[in-house]
């Protein structure tokens, strides 16, 4: 574990020092919330409809950034050929790469999602608590298999576009189930029965895509 946590711990002080990821993603997110808000004229009900999808936009497209940021900053710098050479298993420096990357997102959201929240006039409530699991469940589906993907697409010239080309089809599950059960808190009515189940489903994908991508990262990094 010592591997995975010093990778953690130097591309967040790279981060911190530098806000380059968490900035461009915020920047990124708002203009969104500020396009669909004056631009769209819509009733409140139609809002509440569309305020999910809008949030699991500004989340993804700007997560996808901060992949692509990831390892394009390592293979600038010289030190994905010394990551394959190092003498540890390959998937403590996939978890530590996964790690990094969950942790700025997270930060991203928690400072996104209250300009969300203002943009879209949305009324807060104790239910507004499960969408923590919700956005937590979502973001480390993502992350576990946009973390290995990235790996893959930093190789090529077109880093970018393969790497939306591969993640897209295999994430969409877990993006579609998100904004339902977002949708679902966002509503402001009961929880129905489906809720807990979908949730149970969606932290199920980010176990499956962790444990294949973990276990993977080895034959990734020797290519």
């Amino acid at each position: 574990m010592r591997t995975a946590f010093s990778i953690l711990q130097k591309d967040l002080r790279m981060e911190f020092r530098s806000k380059e990821s968490i900035l461009a993603m915020w920047i990124f997110s708002l203009l969104i919330f500020v396009i669909f808000n004056f631009t769209f004229e819509v009733s409140r009900l139609v809002m509440l409809e569309i305020a999910p999808g809008l949030l699991w936009v500004a989340f993804i497209f700007s997560g996808m950034f901060g992949l692509n940021h990831s390892f394009a900053v390592e293979k600038e710098d010289g030190n994905l050929r010394s990551m394959a050479l190092m003498p540890v298993d390959g998937g403590q420096i996939y978890l530590g790469k996964f790690l990094s990357v969950t942790i700025i997102m997270l930060m991203f959201e928690f400072l996104i999602f209250p300009i969300f929240i203002i943009f879209y006039d949305l009324q807060l409530s104790f239910q507004m608590f499960l969408l923590i699991p919700v956005i937590l469940a979502g973001t480390i589906g993502f992350t576990s298999l946009g973390t290995i993907l990235s790996a893959v697409a930093v190789h090529t010239r077109n880093q970018q576009i393969l790497l939306s080309l591969l993640l897209w089809p295999l994430v969409s599950p877990i993006i579609i189930w998100s904004v339902n059960l977002t949708g679902m808190v966002l509503g402001g009515g009961e929880i129905g029965a489906v809720f807990f189940p979908l949730l149970i489903r969606v932290a199920a994908f980010d176990v499956i895509f962790f444990t294949i991508a973990y276990m993977l990262f080895d034959f990734i990094l020797e290519d």
